[in-house]
């Protein structure tokens, strides 16, 4: 039998994440497993009930009793994979390809005169912009990052209908959607509507992935999956890529800078067993808050991470030294 046990904490947006949050402390759980051999690994617990996950407490709550969320199922399984690897005393950096992130931007209003400049000079090449808020001044985002020569992944959380989202990519121009890679979960799915949609650019499914009839579908009506490992069965998803001939891309889930790794484990394991299914990785999320002590410890270069400190997904020392409560 495991033994489970874990550690709360709250996280410190800079502003509004998306479309369907309110820029609060958001909380969530680093979980501890032990094994019977002796193997220790940690996970992420980071619930968005905003997108219809359960609440931390009552996963908490369910798992004393002995009940495992779909959710804590994923993250003891990434857990597990860290938990390998502390074992051997090698680091997610020497287990999997080496993969380029995207630069997440939360809000339009970020985008102040010389960042993208800077974004230039670090090197990164697509930035993922959430959209939804304001769709007038989101299409002059769009303008200027694709007047810089960024790729660009819109995502809208499915805040749009399908009219209002023709009429916003119909205002665009032809050389701003030349830059845009993909649009993710533009309007809530309909497989009728996202085709027609899918007409027009390159279409991303994530939050609505339970909601898609994988196995009566006979032709998906989007391109890209996006794999979020903090609750995605990720074989599954990979088989449902190949079947449907989609891309995919390795995100994490907005989350703790524990589960961002734990996604960049995923992300590079995927792209060194799968390189031309997949696309570039964003598992740079935990830039979204304010630092910790466990952000101040990564160290990455432009769209990449560069080293870890410890091993398996690192912060060795910090989760050493945390207070952990029992939860069986």
């Amino acid at each position: 039998m495991i033994k489970l046990s874990y550690h709360e904490y709250s996280l410190k947006p800079f502003t509004n994440l998306n479309s369907v949050s309110a820029g609060l402390p958001r909380s969530g759980a680093l979980i501890k497993v032990e094994w019977p051999q002796g193997l220790v690994g940690y996970g992420d617990l980071h619930p968005w009930p905003e997108l219809g996950d359960m609440m931390l407490a009552d996963q908490l709550a369910a798992l004393k009793k002995g009940k495992i969320t779909p959710q804590m199922e994923q993250t003891i399984w990434l857990a597990r994979k860290d938990a390998d690897l502390r074992k051997k005393g090698k680091t997610i950096l020497s287990s999997g390809e080496k993969v380029r992130n995207n630069y997440l931007v939360s809000n339009y209003a970020e985008i102040v005169p010389g960042f993208l400049d800077e974004l230039k000079r670090a090197q990164f090449s697509t930035i993922k912009l959430k959209m939804g808020r304001d769709l007038a001044a989101e299409a002059n985002a769009v303008t200027r990052i694709a007047a810089a020569g960024f790729k660009m992944r819109l995502d809208f959380n499915s805040a749009c209908s399908w009219q209002s989202f023709e009429r916003f990519f119909s205002g665009l121009s032809p050389q701003e959607k030349v830059w845009i890679e993909y649009v993710e979960d533009p309007f809530p799915f309909d497989p009728d509507t996202w085709m027609d949609a899918k007409k027009l650019v390159k279409i991303a499914l994530d939050s609505a992935y339970d909601k898609v009839d994988w196995d009566k579908m006979t032709k998906a009506p989007f391109d890209i999956l996006v794999i979020k490992p903090a609750k995605m069965d990720v074989d599954k998803a990979i088989e449902r890529c190949k079947k449907f001939n989609l891309k995919a891309t390795v995100t994490s889930y907005m989350d703790h800078p524990v589960g961002s790794m734990g996604a960049l484990a995923v992300a590079m394991e995927c792209k060194e067993n799968y390189p031309n299914l997949m696309l570039d990785a964003g598992c740079m999320t935990y830039r979204s808050y304010q630092m910790d002590q466990f952000s101040a410890t990564l160290n990455t270069s432009g769209p990449y991470f560069s080293s870890i400190k410890g091993s398996g997904v690192g912060f060795d020392l910090i989760l050493r030294d945390l207070t952990w409560q029992k939860l069986n």
